[in-house]
């Protein structure tokens, strides 16, 4: 189990990749060494997407 101290967030180590597709907006979070293959998935889905943020 991952033990977290207080104060630091739990999020290190995820991206956060903003996609549009016409007027839906949509985020997803992943672990950041899943993000390409992430990306690749939503974009054959037919997202475009906006930014990867690595947290």
């Amino acid at each position: 189990m991952a033990m977290c101290h207080p104060g630091v967030p739990a999020v290190i180590g995820q991206t956060r990749i903003y996609c549009q597709q016409e007027k839906e907006f949509l985020l997803v979070e992943v672990p950041s060494q899943d993000a390409s293959s992430q990306i690749k998935e939503l974009k054959d889905q037919g997202w475009e997407i906006e930014a990867e943020i690595p947290v």
